[in-house]
């Protein structure tokens, strides 16, 4: 009931006694209405999400590279173990080879001081081969004679030798010849009388048979 309606209300009334202390009714302050809600506000949902989709589209060149890259990596994991035992075994030539190292150093080092000496003895060697043919014709002129002498003397030496090398073998080669000449005159007579033999037989057999066709 509102304060106006309650004024009426007690004039309407009866009068009270004029001894009876006023009423005073408090004064009620102004409540303002309450305000209306506000709508609610809306995330930027899409603008938090655009860094995402950046951030996925720079990451996937390298995600396709991985995937790419993954079947070597597995063969490289494969042949890891080979790899080991191949270092294993190369590991005493690479040794071998730092050993090596110094004296080939030492070598090329060498190789022009060897060049130059290769260089002098070829020198020698030309400048020996142009003097040779003058001391070769001398030595020839020389020594040709003596060196013939020699030859014929060595010669007939050698012919010689030979001669009585070879003499039992022509005394035995001689008495098989013989030897041969005889057994073959041998057989000659032999097969000559066989042959007669046969000759004489058809006509043995021959005559037989005529004088027993006579006999008849």
């Amino acid at each position: 009931m509102s304060i106006e309606n309650e004024v009426e209300v007690n004039s309407n009334a009866a009068p009270v006694s004029s001894d009876a202390p006023p009423v005073v009714l408090p004064v009620l302050p102004d409540v303002a209405p309450p305000a209306p809600a506000a709508a609610p506000v809306a995330k930027p949902a899409a603008s938090k999400a655009a860094p995402k989709k950046a951030a996925a589209k720079k990451a996937a060149p390298k995600k396709a590279a991985a995937k790419k890259a993954a079947p070597k990596k597995a063969a490289a994991k494969k042949a890891a173990p080979k790899k080991a035992v191949a270092k294993k075994k190369a590991a005493p030539k690479k040794a071998a080879a730092k050993k090596a190292a110094p004296k080939k150093a030492a070598a090329k080092k060498a190789a022009p001081k060897k060049a130059v000496k290769k260089a002098a003895k070829k020198a020698v060697k030309k400048t020996a081969a142009r003097k040779a043919p003058a001391r070769k014709a001398a030595k020839k002129v020389t020594r040709a004679p003596a060196r013939k002498g020699a030859k014929v003397a060595k010669k007939v030496s050698s012919k010689k030798t030979a001669s009585k090398k070879a003499a039992p073998k022509k005394a035995a080669v001689k008495k098989s010849a013989s030897k041969k000449a005889v057994a073959k005159t041998a057989k000659r007579s032999t097969a000559s009388k066989k042959a007669s033999v046969k000759s004489a037989r058809p006509a043995k057999k021959a005559a037989g048979k005529k004088a027993a066709a006579k006999r008849k």
